[in-house]
Formats: structure tokens, sequence, C-alpha cells
């Protein structure tokens, strides 16, 4: 496992665990988890264009990502708009990543 798939990893499984409901009574160290996954959800809100890349390399597998390149990322808002594109430089595809979930999404040419 690379440093790329280790770092989404974690900041996956972190975010996932920030939806969880809060329950009443919580320790200290609990609220500090809390505090921590909060940092955390605030990074994916703020995905950057280095994030939104690795997240899309993870979604297409090392064996797509040998045959095609991401071209641009376009700040859509909520949204990166990537550009997937061969390696002779011609459109293969477009995808949206959600700069919340991190979900990537196929939306065609």
């Amino acid at each position: 496992m690379n440093v790329k798939e280790l770092i989404f990893r974690f900041l996956e499984s972190a975010y996932k665990d920030s939806q969880d409901t809060d329950e009443p009574g919580k320790s200290k160290e609990a609220e500090l988890k809390s505090s921590e996954k909060k940092i955390v959800r605030e990074l994916f809100d703020g995905m950057s264009t280095g994030t939104a890349r690795i997240v899309i390399e993870n979604e297409l597998g090392d064996a797509v990502a040998e045959q095609y390149n991401i071209d641009a990322l376009e700040n859509q808002g909520r949204y990166y708009l990537a550009k997937i594109i061969r390696l002779d430089g011609s459109p293969m595809q477009q995808l949206l990543v959600d700069k919340q979930t991190g979900t990537v999404q196929l939306i065609g040419q």
C-alpha cells in the first residue's frame, strides 16, 4: 500500500466516523476525538485539487491510471470537474468529485 492510499483511507475513515451522531455523557477523550474528526471533516469540505487528484487516482485504480491522465481540475463550487484524457491528449471522460464526501461520479465527455 502506498502513501497516498494510506492518507486516503485515514481521511475517509475519519470523515465517515465524524458523521456518527454524538452520544450524551461522552468523556473528555471522546470529545477530543470528536474535535479531531471535525478538523478532518473541515479538510474534506475545503478539498484541494491535490486531494481531489488522489481521490480520483484511488477510484480509477492503477491499470487505468497508467493509460490515462487527469487533465484540468475546475472548481465548480461543491464539486471539482476533472477531465480524463488519453495519453495522446484526446478527451475520454469527465468526472465530478464531491468535495464534502469524496465521491466520484462519471458524467460523460
